[in-house]
């Protein structure tokens, strides 16, 4: 299904686009991808507790202009490296919107004066309430790390690789009031060869993503960008508790290796239990799908190696 065209289309360059995210590669790369390739970007809005709380306005919301000489403030009171988004905002001279709860009335008002024709997000910590979702006349655009329906949440690359999947995807997609559930409009595969980190993925989907969206709103602009119903189930996981980390001798040893080195930079320890021993693993070392040892496991130091099903994994412990 094809998206109606709305009134005659605009160039590119004249649909204002405000841009919701945080301050990690998921939001930067696609917000730069999105200016180098000449999106109107009107503004971006960012969680005010991203922020350092000297600069927040003391009275109401209103927006920050940052510049490359005065990147959040013209007096810190400390040297500051501006993180993600905020760099390009200081870059660009756009003006940041600093949000509390999206349902605040302040909020909004603030939001609905800037007059976005479009809303695009990436990486961001709240549901958008109907008020919000209703205000761009081209609808609000969201990407995704993972092949809707499956993996909807706010962590769906720690899923991914905690269900050992060999490879996932990056959506672009309507947004409607539930949780990752609006129209699929772009949709990508991404492959994740064994060891990829977390951050090498992060930052594969984000150019993925990145590349959908800008093809998105060009599609947009131009009543072409196909509006596809998510008519599947699908799947929804939550953020990851501490029992989440825990390893299982009846995965297969590819998954349990991947599994660590995709989420390390979560810094949490990987608890499994072997034959009655109750281990703390760190790092994954290594791992072989065929191994069979003479044991459940092995000891070499400060590494063991780990008898699962097939397969046997390397790691260092704790």
């Amino acid at each position: 299904m094809l998206m109606e065209t709305i009134g005659k289309p605009k160039p590119l360059s004249e649909v204002r686009v405000l841009f919701f995210g945080m301050t990690g590669m998921l939001s930067r790369i696609p917000l730069a991808i999105l200016l180098n390739g000449g999106v109107n970007v009107c503004g971006i809005a960012v969680p005010a507790s991203v922020l350092p709380p000297y600069i927040l306005p003391k009275h109401g919301r209103h927006p920050l202009t940052p510049s490359p000489h005065h990147p959040l403030t013209s007096s810190p009171p400390h040297p500051i490296t501006i993180p993600g988004i905020l760099e390009l905002a200081a870059q660009r001279q756009l003006p940041v919107y600093p949000v509390g709860r999206l349902k605040e009335a302040d909020t909004l008002d603030m939001l609905t004066a800037v007059a976005p024709d479009l809303i695009c997000v990436s990486c961001f910590n709240q549901i958008f309430p109907p008020p919000l979702l209703a205000l761009p006349r081209l609808g609000c655009l969201n990407v995704h790390p993972s092949r809707l329906p499956h993996f909807r949440g706010p962590s769906p690359l720690f899923w991914v690789f905690h269900e050992g999947q060999p490879e996932t995807a990056v959506t672009v997609h309507f947004m409607d009031a539930g949780i990752d559930t609006g129209d699929i409009a772009l949709q990508a595969s991404l492959a994740l060869p064994d060891g990829v980190s977390g951050a090498q993925t992060e930052q594969m989907a984000a150019e993925r993503g990145g590349r959908l969206l800008l093809a998105a709103i060009r599609l947009l602009t131009n009543g072409r960008l196909p509006r596809h119903p998510q008519t599947e189930p699908g799947s929804y996981f939550p953020i990851p508790a501490a029992g989440d980390f825990r390893l299982d001798v009846n995965w297969p040893a590819q998954r349990a290796f991947n599994f660590m080195r995709g989420t390390a930079e979560w810094a949490r320890p990987y608890p499994i239990s072997v034959a009655g021993h109750e281990l703390v693993l760190r790092t994954a070392v290594s791992f072989d799908p065929d191994q069979v040892l003479p044991q459940p496991l092995l000891w070499h130091g400060r590494t063991v190696s780990i008898q699962f099903n097939p397969g046997v994994l390397v790691t260092a412990v704790t």
